[in-house]
């Protein structure tokens, strides 16, 4: 690598530098201009190839690893310094950082923000963190409310070097006490980092290997994917302390209150029963996979892979519509949802990415699944139909209105039974 593109590579990866507090780049970005230094342009708008990916990689790797290999010719060895509980100060103190304000990541920042615990949310589109905010606000009161507990401070920013240094912008507060607040803060790093990014091996391992070089060391750092391991990403990626990685994936919280935590392989022990005394305290109950074990899916979304991709082969063969296998799910099962109104709340394109990443990593599955998701792609996520997030999906948005109505009947009937009796 020559000097000048060291020099660039430097200026990129350093959150702290200059380039990343006059702008917060995304990883797209990021990847373009590592294609850039050799001296290729990606097409506008379309995303750029899994190799130049790698190689955004393997150069983060070349210059993260520097001092490594210096103390290791120096005949030195290195130890990671042993991980530390934050203190019960410092969780008052100190946020969870949310990196990505999409469907679920706002779920689960205010499921963090539920017990006074500061929460941070950090995302590159003001549009998706003004959408988290008026999420947030409708619905953190009723969830503290029933559990009977305080919210904390939720603060959003778009600024990398703000959401791994500080406690990012209020929400709600204008740009005067905005300004307040940053003179009468002390700056305190997050004590947890949660990304809630789309299920992508290169992006995941970016982000993250940009996190662990920007948050304090003390850091636990959870990765929410679905059918990704954190062992695969510090396998992956130029990840230099897999001993505070972890995944938490989270279901469809506040709704759904189980989460499940697997090891990186090298995940430091004392951190599962921490971090899973942390979550019931704001009303989760984590399940946590072996130490030793390596589980792609973990606990349930082994089987849920398998009802989706059954759901996905019966509806690709014209064998029933949505309406028809969910009524048949819930009747049999007492479910409040079936499969098919489940994926659009998820999203039909993350969807499609996780049944992509199942196909690549389980041989032997047949033709029926790949079938079935040419057959999703073709008629919903290439046509911009993707479930809640753009309105029709398998369900069409007056659909879903439907059954929600018919819920919430229901319930209503219930509780009127209930106290007739």
């Amino acid at each position: 690598m020559s000097g000048s593109q060291r020099l660039a590579l430097r200026s990129l990866l350093n959150t702290t530098g200059p380039a990343v507090s006059r702008s917060p780049w995304p990883i797209r970005t990021l990847l373009s201009r590592a294609l850039l230094l050799q001296g290729a342009r990606p097409a506008l708008g379309k995303k750029p190839p899994l190799k130049a990916s790698r190689h955004l990689l393997s150069v983060q790797q070349s210059l993260f690893s520097t001092s490594s290999r210096l103390l290791e010719e120096a005949g030195q060895e290195i130890h990671p310094p042993k991980w530390r509980a934050p203190t019960e100060k410092e969780l008052q103190q100190r946020p969870v950082l949310v990196v990505g304000a999409g469907n679920i990541g706002r779920r689960v920042a205010l499921v963090w923000a539920s017990n006074k615990r500061p929460v941070t949310i950090y995302d590159i589109s003001t549009d998706a963190l003004r959408s988290a905010t008026e999420y947030i606000t409708d619905s953190l009161p009723a969830y503290c409310a029933a559990r009977g507990t305080q919210p904390g401070a939720v603060r959003t920013t778009t600024d990398l070097r703000t959401a791994t240094a500080t406690s990012g912008d209020s929400a709600t507060a204008t740009p005067e006490e905005q300004q307040q607040q940053h003179a009468s803060v002390a700056t305190r790093g997050p004590w947890l980092a949660i990304e809630c990014l789309p299920e992508s091996l290169p992006l995941k391992t970016s982000v993250l290997a940009l996190l662990e070089r920007s948050l304090p060391g003390d850091c636990v750092l959870a990765s929410n994917s679905s059918s990704l391991t954190t062992a695969e990403m510090a396998a992956e990626g130029p990840l230099g302390r897999p001993d505070r990685l972890l995944n938490t994936h989270y279901l469809i919280p506040p709704r759904n209150r189980m989460v499940k935590l697997m090891s990186s392989g090298a995940t430091a022990p004392a951190i599962f029963s921490f971090l899973a005394t942390q979550m019931r305290r704001v009303g989760l109950a984590p399940v946590i996979v072996p130490s030793g074990v390596q589980s792609r899916g973990f606990v349930f979304d082994r089987v849920w892979a398998a009802c989706k991709r059954e759901t996905l082969a019966v509806l690709a063969e014209g064998v029933a519509q949505p309406a028809d296998i969910d009524a048949l799910f819930r009747d049999f099962f007492g479910a409040e949802k079936g499969p098919c109104e489940c994926m659009d709340e998820v999203g039909l394109d993350t969807v499609a990415r996780v049944e992509q990443h199942h196909l690549e990593r389980t041989p032997g599955l047949g033709p029926e699944p790949e079938r079935a998701l040419r057959w999703l792609r073709e008629n919903y996520v290439d046509r911009g139909k993707l479930g809640e997030k753009t309105g029709d999906g398998l369900f069409s948005e007056a659909e879903r209105a439907r059954l929600s109505e018919e819920r919430e009947r229901a319930r209503q009937q219930g509780v009127e039974e209930k106290a007739g009796t």
